[in-house]
């Protein structure tokens, strides 16, 4: 009896961990400042793959600022941001596959304030967080 329960929570634990799905990492470093960003494998189309000088992206530039546009529009506290800066960047771990780095600017209390975004070639919109300097 004991056999039968343990191989039963064995047989849950196999099935659970094995549908876990670990995220993408992205890190870039724009301006001195390292930007992170978790990523759903799922978030990644296989079917939006790019391969540079074989055509255009997915999503043209003009298509991932209209993503961040909506993006910052369904935020209240975002206020009005400037663009500052744009890449395309080549997802981790996945060769054929790009998104793009956006760099934002606005003003929180007369101060300028950086907003980082990851912008995925299905339109998805991830914003990036700046991670602190370390010590030295």
């Amino acid at each position: 009896m004991q056999s039968r329960m343990l191989l039963l929570l064995l047989l849950l634990f196999s099935a659970y961990s094995q549908a876990y799905e670990f995220p993408v990492e992205i890190i870039e470093f724009i301006d001195n400042a390292k930007i992170v960003a978790s990523v759903s494998e799922g978030d990644i189309d296989e079917k939006l793959y790019w391969q540079p000088f074989e055509g255009p992206p997915p999503l043209s530039i003009a298509g991932a600022l209209d993503a961040i546009q909506k993006h910052i529009a369904s935020d209240p506290q975002a206020g009005i941001a400037e663009l500052t800066g744009i890449e395309l960047k080549r997802i981790p771990h996945h060769s054929r596959h790009w998104h793009y780095l956006v760099k934002m600017s606005s003003q929180v209390e007369g101060k300028p304030q950086p907003r980082y975004f990851i912008v995925l070639m299905t339109g998805k919109v991830i914003p990036g967080l700046r991670e602190p300097e370390t010590v030295k």
